[in-house]
C-alpha cells in the first residue's frame, strides 16, 4: 500500500460546532481506487452509511458521524475537485435568452459559507410560550433519520426533534412537543437552523454559449455528477 498523502484543510464550521475546537482543521487525502470501489456500491438504501466508511478512510482528526452536515458536504466537494476534476456539466434554461443550453460549471468557484466566530452551542431560541435550545445537525443525525424512515415512520419533525437539546425529554417527547407546536413557532426553529447553514452554497457562475449572458446557478449535490471522470450533462 502506497504512502498516504494527507493535507490540512479548515472546515466551514471552524470547529465551533464541536466539543473540541481543534477539529476546525482536519487532515484529508484524495480518494484512491479502493474508495471509488465503495462509491460504486452506493445505493439509495446505503448511501449515508457508506459515506461514513468512505469519509473515515480519508480524514484524520474527527469521528465522521460527528461532522456537521455542512462540513460533510465541504469534504465531499473537496474530494470531487481534488480526486476527479472541477467540471460539473449540466443542462439548464438561460435566464436571459430562455433557451435550453448545456454548460460546464467550475466547482472550484463555489463559495463556502463559514460559521461566524461568535457561534456557540446550544443555540437559545425564544418561542411564543417557551424557550428551547438547539444544536446543529450531524451526519449521524441524517443516518438516524434514514433508519427512522425505513421503519415506515414520518420524518417530517424528526431532524428538528434531534436538534432540540433537553436531557429531560426523550425523542418521542420532543416529537410530541413539535406536533403540538404552532406553525409560527415551528418556523422559528426552522429559520434558526437555516441561519447557521454552512458549507458549500453550490452556487456557481455560467456563461450562456448562445447569448453570452453571465448568470449563476445553484448546482444539485448529485454524487454521480461530483464523483465521475466521465461526467455528462
Amino acid at each position: 500500500m502506497g504512502e498516504e498523502q494527507f493535507v490540512t484543510i479548515t472546515l466551514p464550521s471552524k470547529g465551533l460546532a464541536y466539543e473540541d475546537p481543534s477539529t476546525g482543521t482536519i487532515q484529508v487525502r484524495p480518494f484512491k481506487g479502493r474508495d471509488e470501489a465503495l462509491l460504486a456500491e452506493l445505493t439509495l438504501d446505503n448511501a449515508k452509511k457508506k459515506f461514513v466508511t468512505i469519509i473515515k478512510n480519508v480524514i484524520k482528526g474527527i469521528d465522521p458521524e460527528k461532522l456537521t452536515s455542512g462540513d460533510v458536504q465541504y469534504i465531499l466537494l473537496w474530494q470531487a475537485i481534488n480526486s476527479y476534476n472541477r467540471d460539473y456539466p449540466i443542462q439548464l434554461v438561460c435566464e436571459h435568452c430562455l433557451k435550453n443550453i448545456q454548460v460546464v460549471c467550475d466547482l472550484s468557484k463555489i463559495n463556502s459559507v463559514e460559521l461566524s466566530d461568535d457561534f456557540v452551542q446550544p443555540i437559545v431560541v425564544k418561542l411564543s410560550n417557551r424557550t428551547v435550545q438547539l444544536r446543529l445537525l450531524t451526519l449521524n443525525d441524517e443516518i438516524s433519520e434514514f433508519d427512522w424512515s425505513v421503519q415506515g415512520k414520518s420524518t417530517y419533525f424528526y431532524l428538528y426533534a434531534l436538534s432540540i437539546v433537553d436531557e429531560k425529554m426523550d425523542l418521542l417527547a420532543k416529537l410530541s412537543m413539535l406536533e403540538d407546536m404552532s406553525p409560527s413557532d415551528l418556523n422559528v426553529i426552522r429559520e434558526t437552523l437555516k441561519k447557521y447553514d454552512h458549507g458549500p452554497d453550490m452556487i456557481t457562475p455560467y456563461i450562456c454559449p448562445l447569448c453570452e449572458y453571465e448568470g449563476k446557478i445553484e448546482l444539485p449535490f448529485r454524487y454521480e455528477k461530483l464523483f465521475s471522470f466521465s461526467k455528462q450533462p
